[in-house]
Parts: C-alpha cells; structure tokens; sequence
C-alpha cells in the first residue's frame, strides 16, 4: 500500500531561511540575541538543515523578518510503501 504524506524538508528551509536572513540582512549573532538564544550553534544547525526551530523561534523568526511562518518553511511530498496493510 502507497500513501502519500507532506513533509517539512529541513535542508531546504535551512537553505531558505538563509537566503531570508541575508536578504534582510541579519547576521546569525543578530538573530541569536533577538531569539534570545544561549548560542550561535541553534541557529547555524536551522541554517544547516540539521534541525528546525521549534514553534516559538519560527513565530519569533516570522516576527522578526515580517514574513508569515508559511513562507520559511519547504514542504515536500514523500511516498511511503507498506507491503503490510495491519502494521
């Protein structure tokens, strides 16, 4: 059985939030203070697509870049095959 899900990719909204930051010209320390995170590092993994923010920093990001959350985030299509229709 093939079902269809939509993802939030990490990589490519790493790659967007970057392209957002320098397009409004924050620095990663600029957002780190503004987030009011302890570390640069949060933000270098969200750039890196090793994590995403979690709800409040996306909120706050929104905030901060005028944009709604909507358009930080890449979504994408994954397909998932079962071949067990009971597990």
């Amino acid at each position: 059985m093939e079902k269809k899900y939509t993802i939030i990719d990490a990589e490519l909204t790493g790659q967007r939030l970057k392209k957002v930051l320098k397009n409004n010209g924050y620095s990663v320390r600029q957002i780190q203070h503004k987030l009011d995170l302890c570390c640069p590092q949060s933000v270098y993994r969200w750039l890196n697509g090793a994590a995403l923010p979690s709800l409040t920093n996306l909120y706050m990001l929104s905030q901060i870049l005028e944009q709604p959350m909507e358009t930080l985030l890449v979504a994408r299509e994954i397909i998932v095959i079962r071949e067990y229709e009971n597990l």
